[in-house]
This record gives C-alpha cells, structure tokens and sequence, in this order.
C-alpha cells in the first residue's frame, strides 16, 4: 500500500505537460520546445489528413472500407448536425464544423493509445478551439445582423418591462462571455479525468501482481474494470466529438437566426 502514493504521483506525472525527452517545461521564459501533448497533436494532424486523403482517393459510386467510413462521418456531420440545428445554411459552415469534429475525435483516439496523449487533454488545446469557436459565431452574428442588431438580439423581444428586458441582456452576454470557458473545461476535464482512471486502474493491477501470496488474483478485479473503463473512454472519446461539434452548429445556428422567435 506503500506504493499507491508514489504511484499516483508518478502517473500524474506522466500526464503533465513536459518536453517530449521527458523534463519539465519551463513556464515562464523557457525557450520553445516540443511538449509530448504537441508530439500527439501533430499525430493525430498527420493521421486525420492521411486518412480523408485517402477516402477520397478511394471514391466510387459504392464506397468500401475507408471510404465509406469517411462518407458515414461526413454525413453524420453535415445532416445529423449542421442542417438539423443550424438550417438550410448549415451547409455553408458544414467545414469549419466537420473539421472541428474529426479534428477532436482523432485527438481523443489516439490519446486512447498505450503511451500516447490525448491533444485535446490540455486546455492549451480545447481553449483554442472554444476561442476560435466563439469568435467565428460571433463574427456571423455581426456580419449577418449588424453591430447593434446582433447585440440587441440578446434581449427578448416583444411587451417585456424595461428592466427585464435589461436583465435578460446582462445574463444573455454574461452566458456569451463564458463559452470559451465552458466549451474548453468540458472537453479537458473529460479527456484528462478518463485518462487519470485507467492510469489508477492499471497502477492497481500491477501493485497487485507483485504483492506475495493469493493477493496477487485480486489483480483480475481491476483488469477487468480497467478493460470496461477503457470501452468506456472510446464511446466518451466519440461522445465528446459529437457534443462539441453540435454546441459549435448551435453557437453558430444562434448567431445566423439572432432575433427571430
């Protein structure tokens, strides 16, 4: 039991942030470095556009393997998603969404891998994609509406007191402003806290099967609930693709029908 503390401490170790020869980061003043979290991003880069150049080197009239995977996804995205909560004009930010999508899924995938990290399991990651988010749905309320007509657009319309009128306002921009924050701690905290069990479950196979004597068949119990929990994690891995990619087509769907009730 001794091991456990040491143990854990180790392992959130290994999930921290560090240079990929395996030393810290420096956090202020350090020169530009390569962090094992950035190896994995570039990964899953790599692997994301290898795999769409290759669906669609593979096109036929029926598609097969790749291809047809490819095809399921981008329908899933474009139908399930864009044109279901965006509208008609879900079509028109069918890329930046789907992007947004196989991006993360990937990430999430390959952090499911034996010593490789998830991109998406530091906030670096997930707040850069919540910015990026918040400032593109933003820009199409803008665009679409006007300064003052998107702005207006947070206050009910119709015979609403004054005051109330304000007051949902205030909440409504308050609601805006914390997004990015919300959009990026769901998608970390998820990926981080997924990757932390299974490292807590496998640090107590082993303590187990090096303990003395009968002990040692106690170490099934958490193989066996790591191997649920890692089923697990790859469904929360598809999951939280989905549900960043259908809140992004509803930020956006909310800025292009700003006003209309």
């Amino acid at each position: 039991m001794d091991k456990i503390g040491p143990g854990v401490e180790e392992l959130l170790h290994e999930l921290s942030v560090m240079t990929v020869n395996g030393h810290k980061v420096p956090v202020l003043g350090g020169p530009f470095v390569l962090t094992n979290y950035m190896f994995w991003l570039l990964v899953a880069f790599v692997v994301t556009l290898v795999f769409f150049i290759v669906a669609s080197r593979k096109v036929s009239l029926v598609p097969k393997g790749v291809g047809n995977l490819a095809e399921m996804g981008v329908e899933f995205v474009r139908d399930g998603i864009c044109i279901d909560v965006i509208g008609p004009e879900g079509k028109k930010y069918f890329p930046f969404v789907a992007t947004a999508f196989f991006f993360i899924l990937f990430n999430n995938l390959i952090g499911l891998i034996p010593g490789a990290k998830p991109g998406t399991g530091t906030m670096g990651t997930t707040v850069t994609w919540a910015v990026m988010v918040f400032l593109l749905y933003n820009f199409i309320g803008f665009q679409k509406h006007g300064a003052w007509g998107y702005i207006k657009s947070f206050a009910p319309s119709g015979d609403v007191p004054l005051p109330l009128k304000l007051f949902v306002w205030l909440l409504e921009v308050i609601s805006h402003l914390v997004r990015p924050l919300t959009l990026s701690v769901r998608l970390f905290a998820n990926m981080y806290a997924g990757h932390v069990t299974l490292g807590v479950f496998a640090l107590f196979v082993v303590l187990l099967s090096e303990a003395a004597g009968p002990v040692k068949v106690l170490a099934v119990l958490p193989l066996a609930l790591q191997i649920i929990m890692y089923a697990f994690e790859v469904f929360v891995a598809l999951i939280q693709a989905y549900v960043f990619a259908i809140l992004t087509a509803v930020y956006i769907g909310g800025a292009v029908h700003a006003g209309e009730h």
